[in-house]
């Protein structure tokens, strides 16, 4: 075989090898948009189903309206982990029943969107906390929380406050933290650069929402989290 074969040969190869990987690349972005858009919509199902009813309390859900242009991602809490230890993106623990969470989720998915933060996790908290109730002054744990909720508690210990429940006049200390809903936590290369707890100071009753101005209040707190990973996250690398 002469030399001008061996080359072609050789440059057939990584011709080959360069649209394998080409596909190979393809496929990840393709598969992670089809994530992303089923997600959404089961996201946007979710929490618009509530929109009209009303709960255990005969209280009325606050109406959301979720846009579909959102870059969401459903994780578990093990998956969270590892988000946490080594990932970047920006983190929502919350539920659709939690009133607070209510009245800020369009607020956050908006700021996300304009922001173009692609790497938005949503974890549903609701069913892997634990819980604890006084029964005859006695502080009971009725709920074991997983593994991964442990984890996580233990990852951002330094932002948590300790988990207390109050019975008439005294306070009983479950000698735990508490990861309440809403908590929107920001990490960059398993670093916590941003956290958020709540809504605003202002906020008294969330089954009526945030007026315009605790809107504007809670866009602005979520915007300079975001600045922490823009371009980390973004595509084009623009900046209960």
């Amino acid at each position: 075989m002469d030399k001008k074969n061996v080359i072609a040969i050789i440059l057939g190869v990584l011709l080959i090898a360069l649209l394998g990987f080409k596909f190979y690349l393809d496929s990840r972005e393709d598969t992670k948009d089809n994530t992303k858009s089923s997600d959404i919509v089961k996201f946007k199902q979710e929490y618009e189903s509530l929109n009209g009813t009303k709960n255990d309390s005969d209280k009325e859900y606050l109406d959301v309206n979720i846009s579909d242009k959102a870059s969401i991602y459903y994780k578990t809490d093990e998956e969270i982990v590892q988000v946490l230890e080594k990932g970047t993106g920006v983190i929502y623990f919350g539920f659709n029943t939690c009133p607070w969470c209510r009245s800020m989720i369009e607020t956050l998915i908006n700021t996300a969107v304009d922001n173009k933060i692609t790497d938005l996790y949503y974890v549903d908290v609701k069913d892997i906390r634990s819980s604890y109730s006084v029964v005859k002054k006695e502080l009971k744990k009725d709920v074991l929380g997983t593994e991964g909720y442990y984890k996580i508690l233990e990852l951002l210990d330094d932002e948590l406050t300790p988990y207390k429940i109050t019975e008439g006049k005294k306070e009983y200390d479950t000698n735990e933290k508490r990861l309440y809903a809403p908590t929107v936590v920001v990490v960059k290369n398993g670093e916590i650069v941003g956290f958020h707890e709540g809504t605003v100071d202002s906020q008294e009753d969330p089954y009526l929402g945030l007026n315009d101005d605790e809107k504007e209040e809670i866009a602005k707190i979520f915007e300079e989290m975001f600045s922490k990973i823009k371009n980390s996250t973004c595509k084009d690398k623009a900046g209960c």
